[in-house]
């Protein structure tokens, strides 16, 4: 059986492979806690939650 060419994309024998959906997971939790931190931040500044009144 002849040997199959080489693809350069997988000669990568030392690294590990990231999947697409591991990356889009990781951006997807950073955009989410952000949005969590503004939100939070906006209402603070806005007087609609503060951290001294119950």
């Amino acid at each position: 059986m002849p040997d199959l060419p080489s693809h350069p994309e997988t000669d990568r024998h030392g690294e590990p492979a990231i999947a697409a959906g591991s990356r889009r997971r990781r951006v997807l939790l950073i955009t989410a806690a952000a949005a969590v931190v503004a939100l939070v931040l906006v209402l603070h500044l806005t007087g609609v939650i503060s951290m001294g009144e119950h």
